[in-house]
């Protein structure tokens, strides 16, 4: 009985603990430095949020982003979930707050590219949230590169798309051959090349495409993470996933991976706090 006593009072601890845990986050700091670059900037990075809220209207969240003063708000996908309609709303009304901010600079994860389907049951629903962040003054990319300021500086901004098969859970399947090169033609290689693409277990192929820095997230930091080993597993089924969360020099490419801001399916965070990235661009070498 006392036994069964310890288990009941463990097991509402750690309910209590993770419902604690998920309702934080945590800024995490990183410097990108490049000799392409002229002037120092900074960006914020909101990945995977999909669909949450800490504060009424997501304050917390915005309040620390505007504590960052950020020259660009850059987002590697999955703002929403796409079987839950309900984060849509929560996604839009954070965007009407993030474009007050600072320019706001958008990439499909597999969340939004499932949506894209004309079967899907959400997709007319999909189609008036894109519209209405767009009328926001949100900038969506999905495969395709623009230039843009970045504080003092001008930059290309990349974003890829990924084939749905890429995400399958449990398995990992190779991009073929001229993949990124067919789909996302290096138009400036002069420019500081940021490169947002969700998915991070293609890092080498980002770095050899030439990205000066690839931000990424999708694995959310894994599920449970061992301190000072990492990630146990991921969200994709994948046992300690090579690039779970944090900053991976790959030759001359910065592969930087957010643990993310949001949950879904699995909500649980263990020693792997949600985090919102502040990130200052340098001049200099690497």
């Amino acid at each position: 009985m006392e036994i069964l006593c310890a288990i009941f009072i463990l097991i509402i601890c750690y309910v209590l603990w993770q419902k604690w845990e998920l309702a934080q986050f945590q800024v995490t700091e990183y410097q990108v430095p490049s000799p392409k670059l002229k002037a120092p900037a900074k960006a914020a990075v909101v990945a995977d949020l999909h669909g949450f809220t800490y504060g009424k209207n997501n304050q917390r969240l915005l309040r620390q982003v505007r504590a960052l003063s950020p020259q660009a708000i850059l987002i590697p996908g999955d703002m929403l979930v796409s079987k839950y309609p309900q984060t849509y709303g929560s996604a839009l009304s954070t965007l009407q707050e993030l474009v007050k901010i600072a320019p706001v600079y958008y990439s499909y994860g597999n969340h939004e590219s499932r949506l894209k389907d004309p079967e899907a049951i959400t997709y007319p629903l999909f189609l008036k949230y894109l519209e209405d962040a767009k009328a926001l003054g949100v900038t969506i990319l999905e495969t395709e590169s623009l230039e843009i300021p970045l504080g003092e500086n001008q930059v290309m901004l990349s974003a890829l798309e990924l084939d749905l098969k890429y995400y399958e859970k449990g398995k990992f399947t190779p991009l073929e051959p001229g993949y990124m090169n067919q789909r996302l033609p290096m138009e400036n290689p002069h420019l500081f090349q940021i490169l947002l693409a969700h998915n991070p277990a293609y890092a080498s192929a980002y770095a050899a495409w030439g990205a000066d820095v690839a931000f990424c997230g999708h694995n959310h930091g894994g599920l449970i993470r061992i301190p000072g080993i990492g990630s146990l597993i991921s969200p994709q089924f994948t046992w300690f996933p090579k690039y779970d969360a944090g900053m991976f020099q790959l030759g001359n490419t910065a592969i930087v991976v957010s643990r993310g801001l949001g949950t879904h399916t699995f909500h649980i965070r263990i020693f792997n706090r949600a985090e919102l990235l502040s990130v200052k661009f340098v001049p200099g070498e690497k």
